[in-house]
């Protein structure tokens, strides 16, 4: 699988333009003090901090030797008004336009739900803005890494249930959310700990799944567009169908008529000529051999550039759906709902 490793350029995030124009005084700035690296939340903290996490490409995961290239990673926790007990929580993960008032909209609904919050940065200290033009910038595999580091950390905050603590991610963030309820990786990034209690993502790339499925067993919940020619809807599909049939909790939901980042605000559509969509890439992977889902065919991972070249093309579009960012919504309130934040203040 090392061949694939300088390949795997997930065209993940929800690249609005004009909204990127507006975040610049939300984004966390380069030049800005650094906040506190904290080891533990046992003091109870909350606000901006930053821990240890890692650099990886997948030949680092797949040897277990991702511990090589450290990072230290940007994150805020917000938490809701304490009571007597522990909070739920939620980890947010960023698509590749960086944290944007898009995530924190949504940051701040789970917090007035009764959640607590770990908001992610995964780029400002790896000193990358976006991965819109280059997504090899910072790898889902780093970002994965980060995942699983935020949930140890918010696993150690007095007011949080370490038990009820879900990870909920768009695009590449998505991607990340998906993989995270892997066994292999939460074996690998969380031997000692609990798992993420469950896992949710917007618009994700479903396209690389793995034979035999094996999951943590916190449910899923996928939410695609019908039209989105980006990561695509099509690869979600036959990812969840698999993981149904081979027992564990999963659900997809295909909004008609949507497109990728239909959750966004405002009214826009638009067509990005120098994306590249991953939209007809779907394949099981394995140690030696890939297995290309609509042929059925068996192949080397030597061949796996040569596979690429066929199912990927040139240009995406993006655009915001009223309706189906409503629905979107109201599925992932239903869902923390019923995982995590049942007891929790409405």
């Amino acid at each position: 699988m090392t061949a694939r490793a300088d390949l795997l350029v997930l065209t993940a995030g929800a690249a609005v333009v004009a909204a990127l124009l507006l975040v610049a005084g939300w984004k966390l700035a380069h030049g800005a003090p650094e906040p506190p690296l904290v080891e533990s939340l046992r003091d109870g903290r909350a606000g901006k901090l930053r821990f240890a996490s890692f650099n990886a490409e997948w030949p680092d995961l797949a040897s277990g030797t991702f511990r090589r290239t450290p990072v230290e990673v940007r994150a805020e926790l917000l938490l809701p008004e304490q009571d007597a007990g522990r909070s739920p929580a939620v980890v947010v993960l960023h698509g590749s336009d960086g944290i944007t008032p898009h995530y924190l909209r949504y940051a701040q609904s789970f917090v007035q739900r009764g959640m607590a919050v770990l908001l992610i940065d995964s780029f400002t200290t790896r000193g990358v803005d976006d991965t819109i033009g280059d997504h090899r910038a910072v790898t889902p595999y780093s970002m994965l890494i980060d995942a699983y580091r935020g949930l140890a950390l918010l696993q150690t905050h007095p007011h949080v249930d370490a038990a009820r603590i879900a990870v909920v991610g768009w695009s590449k963030g998505g991607m990340v959310a998906d993989w995270a309820a892997r066994e292999r990786y939460r074996t690998l990034l969380a031997p000692d700990g609990l798992p993420f209690a469950a896992h949710a993502a917007f618009y994700p790339w479903c396209g690389e799944q793995h034979a035999p499925v094996q999951l943590t067993g916190a449910p899923l919940l996928l939410l695609v567009g019908e039209h989105d020619d980006w990561t695509g809807a099509a690869p979600c599909v036959d990812h969840v169908n698999r993981v149904r049939a081979a027992g564990y909790p999963a659900k997809l939901v295909v909004y008609a008529g949507a497109e990728h980042a239909f959750d966004y605000a405002g009214r826009f559509r638009q067509y990005l000529g120098h994306a590249e969509s991953w939209a007809a890439c779907n394949y099981i992977a394995g140690d030696t051999h890939f297995r290309v889902v609509a042929s059925g065919e068996l192949l080397p991972w030597s061949r796996f550039a040569e596979y690429l070249r066929s199912c990927t093309s040139a240009g995406a579009h993006i655009g915001a759906n009223a309706i189906a960012g409503r629905e979107a919504r109201a599925e992932l309130d239903r869902f923390l709902l019923e995982t995590v934040a049942r007891g929790a203040a409405r």
